[in-house]
């Protein structure tokens, strides 16, 4: 199997990294093989994980899929008649916990958006300061801004096609709400919308992930647009507020997703220790 599983990496095409790590699995699962007297058979395979009960479950999913590629590509060079991982379960992998990025971080990304590209900056601090979907952002539409003076809200359509009502908490995102209406003069459609060729349309979401990156790139930091959601969830409940309030503000459905955000607020519970302690004496 060695020579069949050069052969494999030869082809693979992928980095050194990625090569080095399913080379080391294939010679651990080939000398497993060896020293058991064991063909690359499913049975074997399920021997294989169970006498290594110790690995976490992301390094026995990585193996895995390291077994799952080679057995295909040996199928496809006919040197298997069957895939002994066709019917093999992955472990369930806990779902990754939420990471913001510091408020400072995303201030200097937004400090390198140029002046005439208003409707970028708008668009970026709205998910920020809100915590919407992408998704959710691109689909507002001017008939859904409420900007009456002290109660400014928007309706958005989230998943499921559930609508909620977003509150407009902050001065700062109202006030270029307002500006960007008056300048543009928009009083129905698309709130967000290409100008290709200057003709108006809606924005694409592909479009606006290249140009977050951009900005990214230009401002040294590295993340996704999607975190400026996980940095407002996370901003609110550093701030102490309950998590069926940002349940709501985020339209989760669950609120075991919202939990989520709760546990990698370390500082939080330690300042509501510190509190608890100091009524106590």
């Amino acid at each position: 199997m060695n020579s069949q599983a050069e052969r494999f990496l030869a082809e693979l095409h992928r980095s050194p990294q990625t090569v080095r790590a399913y080379r080391a699995d294939l010679r651990h699962l080939t000398g497993w093989l060896r020293e058991t007297a064991h063909g690359l058979e499913r049975e074997a395979l399920e021997a294989y994980f169970a006498v290594h009960p110790h690995w976490a479950p992301a390094t026995r999913s990585r193996k895995q899929t390291t077994l799952e590629r080679f057995c295909r590509w040996a199928l496809q060079h006919d040197l298997l008649d069957r895939d002994p991982t066709l019917h093999l379960e992955h472990p369930r992998l806990p779902p990754p916990h939420p990471r913001g990025l510091r408020r400072e971080d995303i201030e200097r990304i937004f400090a390198v958006i140029p002046p005439e590209q208003a409707r970028d900056a708008l668009l970026f601090r709205l998910v920020f300061e809100t915590g919407l979907r992408i998704g959710e952002a691109l689909g507002i539409h001017v008939e859904d801004l409420d900007l009456t003076r002290g109660d400014e809200h928007l309706t958005v359509l989230g998943k499921g096609s559930r609508k909620r009502t977003v509150l407009l908490d902050d001065p700062r995102l109202v006030s270029a709400l307002r500006r960007y209406l008056r300048t543009l003069g928009y009083t129905h459609g698309p709130l967000f919308q290409a100008t290709k060729n200057g003709r108006g349309g809606p924005l694409r979401y592909q479009s606006v992930q290249e140009r977050w990156q951009g900005y990214a790139r230009r401002a040294g930091v590295t993340c996704t647009l999607h975190q400026l959601r996980h940095s407002h969830a996370t901003e609110l409940v550093n701030g102490g507020v309950s998590l069926a309030t940002i349940r709501k503000r985020l339209g989760h459905q669950h609120i075991q997703t919202t939990l989520r955000y709760a546990e990698v607020s370390d500082s939080t519970a330690d300042a509501e220790l510190r509190r608890w302690r100091r009524q106590r004496h």
